[in-house]
């Protein structure tokens, strides 16, 4: 095997970007991937970090949405149908159920293209989500806006300052993996 073709033993097994790129296992840019492999554990364990059980402050459900919304803010519908897919295994566990999660995510995807409506006004039954979706679409589209009044409101929603530094994170992190997930997919396209 030459240098260039033989992956370091460290790469790793549960790889949510490699999947949600399609690349092929075997492929030539999974093998250039595993020579950065240091890269794509942390990326993997970023996620796992950000969507583990101790994140404190700030639900499972809470993030997912979240992460959802920047995804599909993004314009990465792969990734989006992902988080939504997860949101909706979720509801599926609750009272409300994935047809009650499933009808709230069409409706907060449809402002986005309908009339002159804001994410707050669709999400009306949940305060802090709403805070949650705004101020998530504030970091994606408008990140100069994110300042001590969209921080007042996070607070005045119930968020606790480490919940909103989580958010942040969150948000960061899920834009970033939609642009290695794009890098991913146009050099699977090229090998």
């Amino acid at each position: 095997m030459s240098a260039l073709t033989e992956p370091p033993s460290a790469a790793a097994t549960d790889d949510f970007v490699a999947a949600l790129a399609g690349l092929a296992p075997d492929g030539p840019v999974a093998a250039l991937r595993a020579f950065r492999a240091e890269a794509t554990r942390y990326t993997q364990g970023s996620h796992d970090a950000l969507f583990s059980n101790d994140v404190a402050d700030l639900t499972l459900r809470e993030r997912l949405h979240a992460a959802w919304y920047a995804a599909l803010l993004s314009r990465c519908e792969r990734t989006a149908q992902a988080y939504r897919e997860r949101l909706l295994a979720l509801g599926a566990e609750t009272e409300a159920g994935a047809d009650a999660t499933s009808a709230a995510l069409d409706a907060i995807a449809r402002h986005r293209t309908g009339p002159a409506t804001t994410v707050e006004t669709v999400v009306k039954t949940d305060q802090r989500l709403a805070a949650i979706l705004v101020h998530t679409e504030a970091l994606v589209l408008h990140p100069a806006e994110t300042g001590k009044s969209a921080l007042a409101a996070l607070q005045a929603a119930g968020l606790t300052t480490g919940a909103i530094v989580a958010l942040a994170q969150l948000v960061a992190f899920v834009t970033y993996q939609v642009r290695v997930i794009a890098a991913l997919r146009a050099l699977e396209a090229r090998a």
